[in-house]
């Protein structure tokens, strides 16, 4: 994904950003965004707007707006889990302390309203919800999650409402029209459902390295390895995340716009599932 043109305008994005504020809390703020990340929702925003012929530079400041309330939302996340270590690095709150950690999110927040707040209010109105929508989703995962019901209420806010409206809000600025933005908004939504099972899988299974908390969040996995066998919880967060990956390029298949931009999209959600999105495509062919 690094080799995309699209990849670097984020990046290049993202480092004019952290050219201020010019203060002990630019310096907190660089830290946040210097961290090395796939860029995945920002790309997914531009791709979205590309696919119905809209150039990227039109869409690079939603992209923009969307991975600073992403990266915002980590911070955030980090400071509720007791968050140590994340992709490798110290957590922002570990390095900095839970003040330092707080404005930071804050300000990420404050600089993505700024950045959104000259699209039209449709586009500006979807950014927000998708905001709102994660708060909401946080708030579930600090209650005890005991059922596969309330985890997927929670994870559909608080992951894959952004994944979705990265999507859709891409779709609006290229002005594609409700039914495709819709279409695009479901992929997005099975992308996050399915990427957040993944990561708690991993989790679990001890394969998701660089990332360490002192709260351990009730997931899908775990819920299903207090009422059975690890092996079992396995098999049926695998068919969970099947489903999902099945749902996102049945609903790609279904979207029009450039076929390219639509392959990226798939590529984005082979990346994002990494090994288990084969696992899909191999239950599927045996059915």
């Amino acid at each position: 994904m690094s080799d995309w043109v699209e990849h670097r305008m984020v990046e290049e994005g993202l480092l004019a950003l952290q050219t201020t504020p010019r203060s002990d809390l630019g310096e907190v703020v660089d830290y946040v965004l210097s961290t090395p990340g796939k860029r995945t929702r920002p790309l997914i925003l531009i791709f979205s707007a590309e696919a119905f012929g809209s150039p990227p530079q039109k869409s690079l400041n939603a992209a923009l707006a969307v991975e600073l309330a992403h990266a915002a939302s980590l911070v955030h996340d980090d400071i509720l889990d007791g968050g140590v270590e994340r992709r490798g690095a110290p957590t922002t709150v570990e390095r900095f302390g839970l003040e330092a950690a707080l404005l930071c999110g804050d300000y990420l927040i404050s600089r993505s309203i700024d950045l959104i707040s000259h699209y039209p209010g449709e586009v500006i109105r979807n950014f927000a919800h998708a905001c709102m929508e994660m708060s909401a989703g946080e708030m579930l995962d600090l209650s005890r999650i005991s059922s596969p019901k309330e985890y997927f209420q929670c994870v559909s806010s608080k992951t894959a409402s952004l994944f979705a409206a990265s999507a859709r809000m891409g779709c609006m600025i290229a002005k594609a029209g409700d039914e495709q933005a819709s279409i695009y908004h479901e992929y997005g939504l099975h992308l996050g459902l399915a990427y957040q099972i993944v990561d708690d899988l991993e989790e679990v299974l001890g394969t998701n390295q660089g990332k360490r908390s002192l709260k351990a969040s009730s997931t899908l996995p775990r819920i299903h390895g207090e009422r059975g066998s690890l092996e079992e919880a396995v098999d049926i967060c695998t068919s969970s995340i099947c489903e999902h990956v099945v749902a996102a390029r049945d609903a790609l298949a279904r979207g029009s716009g450039s076929e390219e931009m639509r392959d990226r999209l798939d590529l984005i959600l082979n990346k994002m599932t990494g090994g288990w999105s084969e696992k899909c495509v191999l239950q599927r062919s045996l059915c």
